[in-house]
């Protein structure tokens, strides 16, 4: 195994490393062996008992319970084992704390990423390889052997092979600004202003003679890594994927490394890290063919030596019988495969029957990580149970843990676990465990869009007690709500897909549905298209008409948000479906909502008479249908096509009303999103007093909303304002400050500030 010295003393040490030294002091203070404290029914074999005391493996909560106890150590290892699972890994996740071996690969990436790299141009390398031959292992241990070589290390897996589509650009680029601490109060909606934020911080960073290291796990293609290279000088890039990127030679004159299986010299090592000396010195024929039966694959052996390391009753030969009798069937001249799958299976074998039924389950989940309490759905337990089940998991190394209560699958584990989970023995478990997840997490959405717009009972719908078995998470605050929903976004569109594919067309329109005012407030806007896309194919499917019209209106908006020419025809079909489909029907929100939308694309377009006459149809279907907020929103789109119309006076009334209906209301987002148009049509009016009071009035509001955008879009229209006034000094300090806000979020915003603040200061 690689040293480690460039890292040795250099960060403090781990919460798990502190838990390990506790244990240490705590087994020898009894005067124990780590063989006398197996024995005495910890739940541990010896050799996980040793990998935890020197901080390669966390203790479950409940090991944690029955070593603490067995040692006397008075709930000191309770406290330290509890830090050490909150702790996850920050950006770069560790080393595996198994690697061994791979030393010509890991001189060849030193070679490139550091004795090559220029500083006149970006470095590019790739790792290839068969999946389960140790890529992402390889790519692990040089990035965290090397990290202190380079000013800043990225990291983002692109999950290329899992259970829905590669992630796209805007996901992988979000991950790289998360790791720059880019929070979600800077966070751009559109992909090319997230790589272009990232190569300004980048570029920030240029002024030290270090490189930053940016690692991109599991991917695609060479189109998908692509997309995401910042391209600045002082970035050196690794990335693995499964198979050759000859785009990425051809594009950035990146250098490739092809990863094989291992030497049986290394593969015999890493079965002496699980197993120990001892007994691998003792059978060393029964080890090697245990490596054999493995074909050399670090995932293949990591799993069959950590069931040989778990069970001391049997020698390494009879689990190797065992091994070889699972993998008889599937044996080809060859397949290499086949090992892994035999790996996989005697592992299986051997857990119990919870945890065996807590892995197939997992395989069904369709969020490339998943959270312990919708695991639990799947499960049928509660939250807690199912985390100590999988804790449990990650110890056999069937399961990974990214983070607190959440969870991964590599991506063999997880087809594997699925093909188990379809037997046909566990058609009904697996039937009941998609509708208990499904219903989890309908129930779970639902509750979070009460909680972030409870001022909106017309977008919230009352679900009736959730089925037996179902507790949905309960959020105590607008910020409990708005942090669900992020960590659950990647996973919605897959969940409505569950659904739609079962028939359950109800929650499979419903859960992107709920999403909705999340998406108002954060912008997601390529999430948003993909789950709301979902819901309007299951809207139509059901025929039901008031489903259909809030889908597609829904959608619409994505649309428009997305903006492009194409984009604004989609919006436009959408909103005549939702229309289409309601003309039999009483006055709803959802056909004011589609004609504001036509009104705006019409705005979008330029013809702004248009625009109002499609939201006069938005306000008189609002009042028709009592729909408070379609009613404040036609009237705020009607007041700004009135204003490009140069008609004040309708500008205002429509305006002003918007903005009184919503005070009362104490709906402070529909406030802030009301006032800053009002207080542009002031401006231009002459109206500058009122005009400065509706952009502070909007600023409040979205500061206490925690809308960025619609901060800085307020504070940019009130540097116009400051500067019509004559306040010049001041006007310029908003108008720096919205710009560096805006360039961050959102470029045609920017555009349109700097063409306006064009205008009005041509003549300084």
């Amino acid at each position: 195994m690689p040293a480690n010295s460039d890292r040795e003393g250099s960060k403090p040490p781990t919460a798990a490393e502190q838990y390990g030294k506790a244990q240490k002091f705590w087994r020898r203070k009894r005067g124990l062996t780590l063989r006398e404290l197996d024995a005495m029914k910890v739940g541990y074999s010896y050799s996980m008992l040793g990998r935890m005391e020197t901080g390669k493996q966390k203790p479950t909560m409940e090991g944690a319970v029955l070593i603490d106890q067995a040692l006397g150590a008075d709930g000191v290892l309770i406290s330290l084992a509890t830090a050490a699972r909150a702790e996850p890994y920050a950006g770069l996740p560790p080393a595996t704390p198994h690697f061994v071996g791979r030393k010509d690969a890991l001189a060849e990436l030193t070679t490139e990423l550091i004795d090559k790299a220029r500083p006149d141009r970006s470095t590019v390398t790739f790792v290839s390889g068969p999946p389960g031959v140790g890529k992402s292992a390889v790519l692990r241990q040089w990035a965290n052997t090397h990290e202190k070589k380079f000013q800043l290390v990225l990291y983002a897996d692109l999950h290329g092979f899992g259970p829905r589509a590669p992630s796209q650009a805007g996901d992988i680029l979000e991950a790289l600004l998360r790791g720059l601490g880019v929070d979600d109060t800077r966070l751009p909606s559109a992909d090319e202003m997230r790589l272009a934020l990232l190569q300004g911080h980048l570029r920030a960073l240029d002024m030290s003679d270090k490189r930053v290291l940016i690692v991109l796990d599991n991917a695609k293609n060479s189109s998908q890594v692509s997309q995401v290279l910042p391209g600045t000088r002082n970035a050196s890039v690794l990335v693995a994927s499964r198979v050759w990127l000859g785009g990425l030679v051809m594009s950035s004159k990146a250098e490739g490394i092809n990863l094989g299986s291992m030497g049986k010299f290394d593969a015999i090592s890493l079965i002496r890290s699980f197993v120990g000396d001892e007994r691998v010195d003792a059978e060393p024929d029964a080890a090697a063919r245990l490596a054999t039966l493995c074909g050399m694959l670090p995932l293949a052996l990591t799993i069959g030596a950590e069931q040989v390391a778990s069970n001391e009753t049997l020698t390494i030969s009879q689990h190797v019988d065992n091994l070889a009798n699972q993998a008889l069937e599937l044996q080809v001249e060859d397949d290499v495969d086949s090992g892994v799958r035999a790996a996989f299976g005697y592992s299986y074998s051997r857990l119990n029957a919870s945890q065996a039924q807590a892995f197939r389950l997992c395989g069904l989940h369709p969020g490339q990580q998943f959270s312990s309490a919708s695991a639990g759905a799947l499960i049928g337990v509660p939250s807690g149970e199912a985390n100590r089940l999988l804790e449990q998991l990650v110890q056999y190394s069937l399961l990974e843990q990214v983070a607190l209560h959440t969870f991964r699958l590599h991506d063999l584990l997880r087809v594997f676990a699925a093909e188990e989970a379809h037997r046909p023995e566990w058609t009904d478990e697996r039937e009941t465990a998609a509708d208990r997840v499904v219903q989890w997490y309908l129930y779970a959405a639902n509750a979070a869009s009460w909680r972030i717009t409870p001022k909106r009972p017309d977008h919230h719908i009352h679900l009736p007690p959730p089925p037996d078995g179902i507790e949905p998470p309960q959020f105590k605050s607008f910020d409990d709500a708005y942090k669900w929903c992020q960590q659950e976004l990647p996973t919605i569109a897959g969940i409505a897909e569950m659904a739609s594919k079962r028939g359950l067309l109800f929650p499979a329109w419903r859960i992107p549905v709920e999403f909705f005012d999340f998406y108002i407030h954060s912008r997601p806007v390529s999430a948003w298209i993909e789950g709301h896309e979902l819901a309007y194919a299951a809207a139509e499917t059901s025929g039901e008409p008031l489903r259909i019209a809030q889908a597609a209106e829904e959608l619409a908006e994505g649309y428009l948000r997305r903006g492009s020419a194409p984009d604004l025809e989609r919006a436009w079909r959408l909103d005549e479906r939702a229309i289409e489909v309601c003309q039999d029907l009483e006055p709803n929100r959802f056909v004011a909502f589609a004609y504001v939308e036509m009104g705006n694309i019409e705005f979008e377009r330029g013809n702004y008479a248009e625009s109002a006459r499609w939201c006069e149809k938005g306000v008189a279907v609002a009042q028709a249908a009592g729909a408070f907020i379609g009613e404040t929103l036609s009237r705020t789109h009607l007041g700004s096509a009135y204003r490009e119309l140069a008609r004040f006076d309708l500008a205002i009334e429509h305006g002003t009303c918007a903005v009184e209906m919503l005070v009362r209301a104490d709906d402070l987002h529909g406030v802030a999103f009301a006032a800053v148009p009002l207080a542009r049509t002031h401006r231009l009016a002459g109206n500058l007093d009122a005009a400065l009071r509706y952009c502070e009035q909007a600023q409040e509001a979205y500061k206490t909303t925690s809308d960025p955008q619609g901060f800085a879009e307020a504070l940019g229209e009130k540097a116009l304002v400051l500067f019509e006034l004559g306040e010049h000094a001041a006007a310029k300090e908003a108008y720096r400050s919205a710009l560096f806000r805006l360039r961050e979020l959102d470029l045609r915003k920017v555009s349109a500030l700097q063409a306006d603040w064009a205008t009005l200061t041509s003549d300084e």
